[in-house]
Formats: C-alpha cells, structure tokens, sequence
C-alpha cells in the first residue's frame, strides 16, 4: 500500500479490480424467480396466487357441473325428455339402416325371383308338351281297341255270371259284331276282351283288343246298326281318361243346345256348334272354350 503523500500506484489498483472481477465471476449466482405465465404479473408472489385462484374457479366449475348432471340424472321428466330424444333419434338411424337393408335385399330378391318365373314358365311349358305327348301315344296304344257300353250282365245263354270275371265277354263280342253289325269276325280275330269296371243296374261296359286295326274300324264304322238295338248297346272308341272327360264336357254341352254334335274318329274329338257348320277338331279343354268363343 501506499503511505500518505504518495501517489498510488495504478498498475496495482487495475490488478485489484481484476482479481474482484474474477471473484465476482466464480461466485456462484442465484437463479432468477422463476415468473409466472400469465401476462400482467409483476412478481413471482402474485403470478402464484393467480395460478392458484384458477385452479380453484376449474376445480368449482368442474364442481358445478358434476352436480348439475347428478341432478339432472336424478330428475326423471329430464330423463324422460332424453330418453325420448335418444330413442327417436336412434330409431330413425336404425328405420333407415333397416330400409336401405331391405330394401337392397328385396331388389335382389325380386331378380332373383323374376328369374325363376321365367325358369317355372319355361318348365311348365315343357311339361305341358311332354303331357300332350304322352296323352297322343297312349291314345295311340288304344287304336285297336273299342268298348262295347250298356251290355246286359249276363252270359249268351241268358245266365247270369257267378262274378263279373266269369262274364264271357268274348262270346258277347262276337254276337254283337256278326248277329247286329253285320261283320264276320271269329275268336281269333280278338286279341282279349273282358268287363270294365263293376256292373250297374244289370249293365256293364266290356273292352276287346282285336289283332288288326282295319279289323277294329271295320267293326267301328257298322256301329251305327246299333241304333235300333232293343238292348240299346252301343259302340265306342277305347279314349284316354282326359279325351273322355272332353267328350263328356261335349254331351253337357249338347244337352244344354251349346252345340249341334259331337263325336270321334279313330282317337280324335270332333263336334260341330250349327248344324250345317263345319267340323271342327278338338284338341284339348281349352280348344273348347276357345272355339265357343268363351
């Protein structure tokens, strides 16, 4: 140090200021307040409480609302009101889900089953081809066949049968054919002949196959002798049981003056609605109707 009077020394002052400078500089220095994020703070106090007091108004708000839902839910018109709301709202999302649903599926199903009808048409029409078909052959297997109806139950000899199944029906054939109608057959013309159904009223009707079919139309062209037989016996083609449901639709129709006449030839059904009109072949039920007009 310098003593009084001198002048100090500058060089020692610096070096002093230096070395206070370093000292200063290696004491460690406290962190600055840490400050508060809301804006208009002044000290590190204040920005606290302000922090504080919101979480207070949050924490109450949040308060306030959980009791004003625990109330509501404990009021049942308010339950009631959304309970309406809820279910009318999720019934029109589920009634339109459901419509675009079924509606998409009953799109699929109509094609699906327009299809189809026109498969089952298709089938019908097949089978109604298949059926006439039949029908015409099994009609053909009957061409040597005729029916001899209203025969009286009884053998040749004026007996009556034990059974219809003794009924000689091959004798009775061959009397109607050479003593009424005039054609000379013998047995061996006939294939087989025998009772159709049970005898009614002392009546049966009897079915004879003969071997040809010149034979069988020869027999079925001189039938008209019969028409003054005094047992009132006539002949009849052997028909399928749908070609004498037509024949007897035709005899109902004649009877109520529909139609002039009606009769068959070799299977198939003919009749004529005027006397002096046309012949007309028939076919089917509907062939019926048709040419009637109906």
């Amino acid at each position: 140090m310098a003593s009084k009077g001198e002048i100090p020394n500058t060089c020692e002052v610096d070096e002093s200021d230096e070395s206070l400078k370093r000292r200063l500089s290696d004491t460690p220095q406290k962190p600055p307040a840490k400050k508060a994020m809301l804006d208009g703070a002044e000290n590190p106090i204040e920005e606290s409480e302000v922090q504080i007091n919101d979480e207070n108004e949050d924490f109450l708000s949040m308060e306030n609302l959980r009791s004003a839902v625990l109330s509501a839910l404990k009021d049942e018109s308010v339950i009631s009101e959304w309970t309406g709301k809820i279910l009318h709202g999720v019934k029109d999302a589920i009634r339109k889900e459901v419509g675009v649903a079924v509606e998409k599926k009953t799109s699929e199903l109509k094609g699906i089953i327009h299809g189809q009808n026109e498969e089952i048409l298709a089938l019908k029409r097949k089978i109604m081809k298949i059926e006439k078909r039949a029908e015409e052959q099994e009609q053909y297997t009957r061409r040597n066949c005729l029916r001899f109806s209203n025969v009286p139950y009884k053998h040749p000899d004026g007996t009556t049968p034990k059974s219809p199944w003794a009924l000689d029906t091959d004798s009775i054939v061959l009397s109607i054919c050479n003593d009424t109608s005039g054609i000379p057959i013998k047995l061996e013309d006939i294939s087989r002949s025998h009772i159709v159904g049970s005898p009614e009223n002392g009546r049966c009707q009897i079915i004879a196959r003969f071997i040809t079919y010149r034979l069988r139309q020869r027999v079925f062209s001189a039938k008209a002798k019969l028409k003054h037989d005094p047992d009132k016996r006539y002949i009849v083609e052997d028909l399928t049981r749908y070609r004498f449901q037509m024949i007897k639709r035709l005899g109902d129709l004649r009877k109520n003056r529909k139609i002039a006449q009606y009769w068959t030839f070799d299977g198939r059904v003919f009749m004529r609605i005027d006397p002096d009109g046309p012949k007309i072949l028939l076919t089917s039920m509907e062939d019926i109707d048709q040419k009637l007009g109906r």
